[in-house]
């Protein structure tokens, strides 16, 4: 579209000219003179040099990569962490509540020994050996001569594999009261667990004497039998 020129007529009292105001030109890009001499075998030449250094750097970097084993499978951590079931293995939970609570009430009231050896018998049935060895012994501080307390206690030091203890406590409570049948049958295989054989059977005889006609009795032949 043509741009209109305007032009004014200046009035003068002499001799009249017209001024004629030219609208400005449109600014095209300016060409250089570098871009005007680029023959086309001069384009083709730095398109292809370009490709080149792009192709490269993609081998360079993929080189990179493959050396550092980004591309390599990730290996799956082994956790040396032992599992829930592995670390309360042979204990029960279920009591836990009541142990607890038992725990609380001999915090308020500490001599009460009733509730002291209910305690370590929960925790003995429950699996935390140690826990009632420890309650036992706070017990046998008001009854050291309790006999059942002292064979208990030595079953769980039996559980604990600490054999020795076992039989040390377990005798002390054939002092007590020599006739004690389950003493006499736990030694017996105190005994054979520790390699003493013949000194087990010697227990298991012993159980069978005082009574042959109950459980316990009956329990200890069979044991002299497969043994």
């Amino acid at each position: 579209m043509k741009r209109k020129i305007v032009s004014y007529a200046a009035k003068s009292s002499k001799k009249s000219s017209s001024i004629v105001l030219i609208a400005a030109p449109k600014r095209g890009k300016l060409k250089s003179k570098k871009s005007e001499n680029n023959s086309p075998g001069d384009k083709e030449l730095s398109f292809n040099k370009i490709i080149y250094i792009v192709l490269l750097l993609i081998v360079i970097g993929g080189v990179i990569l493959y050396s550092s084993g980004i591309f390599d499978e990730p290996e799956i951590a082994q956790s040396t962490n032992q599992s829930f079931e592995d670390v309360h293995k042979g204990v029960d939970l279920s009591n836990l509540q009541q142990i607890n609570a038992l725990e609380n009430e001999l915090k308020t009231n500490p001599t009460d020994k009733e509730k002291i050896l209910t305690l370590a018998h929960m925790l003995n049935d429950s699996g935390f050996k140690q826990k009632a060895i420890d309650r036992y012994k706070e017990y046998l501080k008001f009854d050291p001569e309790n006999p059942d307390v002292l064979v208990d206690m030595g079953v769980c030091y039996y559980d604990l594999q600490n054999y020795a203890e076992a039989e040390k406590w377990m005798k002390e409570a054939l002092k007590y009261e020599p006739k004690h049948q389950i003493a006499h049958l736990n030694l017996g295989i105190v005994s054979l667990t520790s390699g003493k054989h013949d000194e087990a059977i010697e227990w298991w005889r012993k159980a069978v004497e005082i009574n042959p006609n109950n459980n316990i009795g009956k329990k200890a032949q069979e044991l002299i039998n497969s043994h």
